[in-house]
């Protein structure tokens, strides 16, 4: 079942980083710059399923192989820990990253509810006999504070420090490999119920969303009252995230009783002035 392939790297060492398209590239294997839009969309999506369910994510799970496998094999040993991982109650997103040493692991981020205890328990019952293969785990809580994790999952382009405290455009350029295309292995999945409703109902409510504060960004004194509330709180809160809250809660009675308190009598000394 497992064997070794030198020659045969399922990941792509020299990937294309574009093509020419009418459309915005997508797949996670046929350009960079699609796998980069991908994950961009996955991230987005991570984040207001999150809104929407109401619910933090629970623990960040990564799970290594520690073997080198053929494809079939690949996805083979995967289904069947999946199959175990829901049979357990596990609900998650898992996303499957080739290493450069021929190798795979798994970024799972759960949504159900376990103790660590219980977790370990589930993890080392459900995946299959390491006698078949060997593979480790690492698994901790999800820091809600962590705004980074959700793109270290997917590999979206980030930038930051590293390490050594160098700022980078691009902090996960060199972790972000391509699987090679055809090769029949999927790149994202889901245990158990994770998604609000579906994946495509999430964006197109992102979608949605992203209109609304587009034009509520458009009405009068919005911006203004975004740049008001950025100096009234010592500009500790981004000015980008304070704009896109007035933007989306435009038309609430206290938004705009909000504008007329504090840009009500200037409007009404221009009126005079004007008259």
């Amino acid at each position: 079942m497992y064997c070794s392939i030198p020659d045969d790297k399922i990941f792509q060492q020299k990937p294309l980083w574009t093509k020419s398209s009418n459309f915005k590239l997508k797949s996670w294997t046929e350009t960079v710059q699609g796998y980069l839009n991908e994950a961009q969309n996955l991230t987005t999506c991570l984040a207001h399923n999150r809104e929407l369910t109401r619910r933090r994510y629970t623990w960040f799970l990564t799970i290594y192989v520690d073997v080198v496998m053929q494809p079939k094999a690949i996805n083979d040993w995967w289904k069947k820990a999946a199959r175990n991982l829901k049979r357990n109650g596990i609900v998650a997103l898992w996303v499957r990253e080739p290493t450069r040493t021929n190798k795979v692991h798994y970024h799972l981020l759960l949504s159900s509810f376990h103790s660590r205890v219980e977790l370990e328990e589930i993890i080392e019952k459900s995946l299959p006999s390491r006698a078949l293969g060997r593979w480790h785990k690492n698994f901790k809580p999800v820091d809600q504070k962590d705004g980074r994790l959700l793109r270290y999952i997917t590999k979206a382009k980030t930038s930051g420090d590293t390490k050594a405290g160098i700022h980078v455009a691009d902090l996960y350029r060199k972790k972000r490999l391509l699987f090679k295309s055809g090769l029949g292995i999927r790149k994202v999945g889901t245990i158990g119920n994770f998604w609000f409703k579906s994946r495509a109902f999430v964006w197109k409510d992102v979608i949605a969303r992203e209109k609304r504060i587009a034009e509520g960004l458009t009405q009068k004194n919005i911006r203004r009252l975004a740049e008001h509330a950025f100096d009234f709180v010592c500009e500790y809160v981004p000015l980008e995230q304070i704009e896109r809250s007035f933007g989306y809660y435009w038309d609430l009675p206290s938004t705009q009783l909000w504008i007329e308190q504090v840009f009500g009598q200037e409007d009404r000394s221009e009126l005079k002035s004007s008259v």
